[in-house]
């Protein structure tokens, strides 16, 4: 397994030690989740980059940078809409756009694994990657105002504030494009899907 492939799988590795660790009950638990999960967020970027610089670009490396995105982001969010980290005022709000979100995500699953049966291998798109890091940055904006909350009991704190109602703006922006891209990979590939 060549490095940037090695980092996409590390990017899972640390999103499970993430999760873990903003479940925990323990101080600073929250503010290590962060940490942890800004490298892992990271490692979306290193991995493309050090693949083409190092041209070892693969179908194997271009079809778990796509999994490995999609349990990033899903797993996350059902542990915040679990842990309640989007607060009773965007409960509601956040699971319609966790919904939309992971359904785009099991339908272009579904193309992909259509397009695989065929022998073609489809790389990630711009706007899905755009989606792709609004909502990293949604999560981890979340997680900040948590940590900022539990770990430094500044729940006023403007800091607080900027991380969450950012968090949930930018996953406002994610679901628009996850619908818009999901909808775009339909129409592109509609031809796979009448098979």
């Amino acid at each position: 397994m060549n490095i940037p492939n090695t980092l996409t799988v590390m990017r899972v590795a640390l999103s499970v030690v993430a999760a873990l660790l903003v479940c925990a009950g323990f101080k600073y638990a929250a503010s290590a989740s962060f940490v942890i999960f800004v490298i892992a967020g990271s490692t979306d970027w290193f991995d493309g980059y050090l693949a083409r610089k190092m041209n070892v670009v693969t179908n194997l490396g271009k079809f778990m940078d796509a999994l490995c995105d999609k349990i990033m982001v899903i797993g996350f969010f059902m542990v915040l809409l679990g842990l309640g980290l989007y607060g009773e005022g965007y409960m509601k709000f956040a699971i319609f756009c966790a919904f939309f979100s992971s359904a785009r995500e099991f339908f272009v699953s579904g193309i992909r694994m259509l397009a695989a049966a065929q022998g073609i291998v489809l790389a990630a798109e711009k706007l899905g990657k755009y989606k792709a890091a609004l909502q990293m940055y949604s999560i981890g904006a979340i997680i900040c105002a948590h940590a900022v909350n539990t770990d430094f009991a500044a729940p006023g704190h403007w800091m607080y504030y900027f991380a969450f109602y950012s968090g949930i703006a930018t996953l406002a922006v994610s679901t628009v494009l996850s619908i818009i891209s999901g909808a775009g990979y339909g129409v592109r590939y509609r031809h796979l899907l009448r098979g």
